[in-house]
């Protein structure tokens, strides 16, 4: 990818509106993948202390659309089914990480997990995307090559 056509996607990708609200973090990325980060307070907890789901979800939504539209296409999510595999607790710095599974003209498919610093898998999420036609920065901004290639 051309540099300032990556300097100018990074800064969309970091600015997205949900995610900046929640605190969320994009650590970095490249196409196909990224990794956000997210350090949930007490006001992100559920009935019973431990961090919401909904927010576990929301970091590895935000991780998985940074890697699917890391190419420069507009993608949008069509599907995530999550799995809740143990208590996170306000206070400890998350990770979300999205790898690119398969990808055609049209759908890719991300594996996204979310982990804390003991190394524990807090929760994980397969993610499907739909692939537009559409180009963030514009059509023209991207050389064809690339545009033929992803």
């Amino acid at each position: 990818m051309p540099s300032d056509l990556r300097r100018r996607l990074d800064a969309g990708l970091r600015d997205a509106a949900f995610a900046r609200l929640l605190g969320v973090e994009v650590v970095e990325w490249e196409p196909g993948t990224a990794r956000t980060r997210f350090t949930p307070g007490a006001d992100q907890t559920n009935v019973h202390g431990s961090v919401h789901g909904a927010a576990l979800f929301a970091l590895a939504d935000a991780a998985f659309e940074v890697a699917c539209n890391g190419y420069g296409r507009v993608a949008v999510g069509l599907d995530v089914s999550v799995h809740y595999a143990a208590v996170a607790e306000a206070g400890q710095v998350l990770v979300a990480d999205a790898v690119e599974v398969t990808r055609s003209k049209r759908v890719a498919s991300y594996r996204v997990d979310v982990s804390a610093a003991d190394g524990r898998t807090r929760c994980s999420a397969l993610a499907v995307a739909f692939r537009t036609d559409h180009w963030h920065l514009g059509v023209e901004a991207w050389p064809a090559q690339w545009r033929e290639r992803y």
